[in-house]
């Protein structure tokens, strides 16, 4: 079994963008991490976007799409564009087969 999700959030860069790293199985359990790190970003001023770099993610299952979902909802909700960046092949092809590639990716 791998390890659980963890979060790292990084905000504010010069164009607006805030970022979240996500590393590790992301499932059911990652929702409440997004929440978190999602909640004061989506009410800043200065974020005009928010990425969430996938690029760590070495397992994603039902749970963690939907999470990717609700935190997609949530920033639409606020104005705010979130994507998915640097999905690596796993993810990606998971993305592709479920339809959520064009929603959720960035450069899709």
């Amino acid at each position: 079994m791998g390890a659980g999700p963890s979060v790292t959030v990084l905000v504010g860069d010069s164009r607006g963008t805030a970022e979240i790293m996500l590393a590790g199985h992301i499932d059911r359990s990652a929702q409440a991490l997004l929440d978190e790190a999602l909640e004061p970003l989506l009410t800043h001023p200065l974020v005009l976007r928010v990425e969430i770099d996938v690029a760590l993610v070495d397992y994603c299952d039902s749970g963690g799409l939907s999470a990717f979902i609700r935190a997609h909802q949530q920033a639409a909700d606020h104005g705010v564009p979130l994507y998915l960046a640097q999905a690596g092949p796993l993810l990606r092809r998971i993305l592709d087969a479920t339809g959520l590639a064009r929603l959720l990716l960035a450069s899709a």
